[in-house]
Parts: structure tokens; sequence; C-alpha cells
């Protein structure tokens, strides 16, 4: 089944709806525009005026009425002096497409501590420590809120606890946005090289973790058990399943 088109003067009426956008300049970058007026695709909006200029690319990030996640690329037409701190910006929606970059799986809101050890990144040392927030974790990654300075492609080595399990495992961050603590971005990060063990262990995160020391039962293993004739019957598996604990 395809995706329902968005248009580009839906995306923008979307992304700002609210008055004000933060949009992406480059990669973990962001530069926060003040709505003035919305002609169909097109905006005029003030900025910062030393962090914008005619002809840039920003791109936002919204929720579509199909909750799909899509980016809308938008291009400066011009820029001009408004204030000694800011710049009247007429933008020109250029595009609108599927936001490849933030998770499609379901995603659980988390709370508690996280710390990362940087692996690669532009703005981190190796080996530095991270420290965050956790937001929400879903199969396929995690996001957190940090005030440390971190670029789309970095790398890092994630360490959090959930419940009574421990998950650790090196991720590679896939968005950026602000948090919703001043001075702090929330980073969405994807898992890389995602072992059978730790994808596991996410999936009993997911479902409400279980205590220390309670047996795991293998469903497939006993699925076949159940089906088998030599079982004797399905009651008569499970008595003595109890009586061999």
């Amino acid at each position: 089944m395809g995706v329902n088109p968005l248009s580009t003067s839906d995306a923008v009426s979307l992304l700002f709806g609210g008055g004000g956008a933060d949009l992406e300049i480059s990669a973990g970058a962001h530069v926060h525009v003040e709505l003035v007026r919305i002609d169909g695709d097109r905006v005029v909006a003030t900025a910062p005026r030393l962090s914008v200029a005619s002809g840039m690319r920003l791109t936002g990030r919204l929720t579509g009425p199909d909750g799909r996640p899509w980016e809308l690329v938008l291009t400066i037409e011009d820029a001009s002096y408004n204030s000694p701190d800011l710049a009247l910006i007429r933008l020109q929606g250029a595009y609108v497409q599927v936001d490849e970059t933030r998770r499609s799986a379901l995603r659980m809101p988390m709370g508690g501590v996280a710390w990362l050890e940087a692996v690669s990144c532009q703005d981190v040392a190796d080996s530095a420590r991270v420290d965050g927030t956790l937001e929400d974790l879903s199969i396929t990654g995690v996001s957190f809120a940090t005030r440390r300075t971190l670029r789309v492609g970095d790398r890092l080595l994630f360490h959090g606890r959930f419940f009574a399990d421990e998950l650790h495992n090196e991720v590679e961050v896939a968005s950026l946005r602000p948090a919703a603590v001043p001075g702090q971005l929330t980073v969405g990060c994807r898992f890389t090289d995602l072992d059978r063990e730790t994808a596991e262990r996410i999936s009993r995160i997911l479902t409400g973790g279980r205590p220390q020391g309670e047996r795991e039962v293998d469903m497939t293993a006993l699925r076949s058990q159940i089906d088998s004739p030599e079982s004797g019957g399905w009651r008569r598996r499970f008595r003595r399943a109890s009586d061999e604990s």
C-alpha cells in the first residue's frame, strides 16, 4: 500500500500551525523562526539575522494527519534586514517527503538516566562521556536529551538501565531536535549491529520487564511440546513442569 501524499502547502500549514518552528539548517544545527504570514506554500517569517541567508535550505520535521513522520524542505528566497538581531525571510516550500530518519517502530516513553561513550563524533572526543536523560525506546532505537553537542551520523556506545535489565549497544545519531528543557537537544539514535540477545532484552523491556530470577519460557519449544502427540496433553505437560520447578 502506497503512502498517501502530503502536499507542500498542507505541510507548511502543519509545521507553522503554532506560529513558529525550529528548522534544521545543517546536520544537527537548528534555527528558530517566527511566523509572520503564510501564503500557500510560501512563508514570511523572522529569524536570527546571523544564522540565515538567501539561498539556504532548511528542513522542518512534522507528523502528518496519517501519523507518519514527514520532512519539509524549504528554500530561503530572500533574507533582508529587520532589526539588529533579526532578519525578515521569505521561504518557499521545495518538497515534502516521508522522514526516513525517524524510527517507524513503536516507541515506548522511558524515564531514567543514560550515559554514552563517544566512538566517532564530530564535536566530542573519542571515549568522552555523554550524559543524557532517557525519553523513549523502541526495538530499533532510543532517544535521550542531553546538553552535549552531537551531530547526525555520530556513533556512540549507549549504556542504560531499564527495570532489572541493562542495555549496552552501539548507536548512531539519526535525528536531533530541541528538547523541552532549554539548552538541551533530544537525540534520536538507531541501534547498530544489534545481536539476538540484545534484541530479546529490548523486547523484554518493552513488554514491562520481568523480576530478576524469573524463569524465562521458550515459547517455540513450548508450542512444539504441546503440539507433539507424545506430550500426553497440555494439562499433563504443565503439571510436570510445575512438579519439576
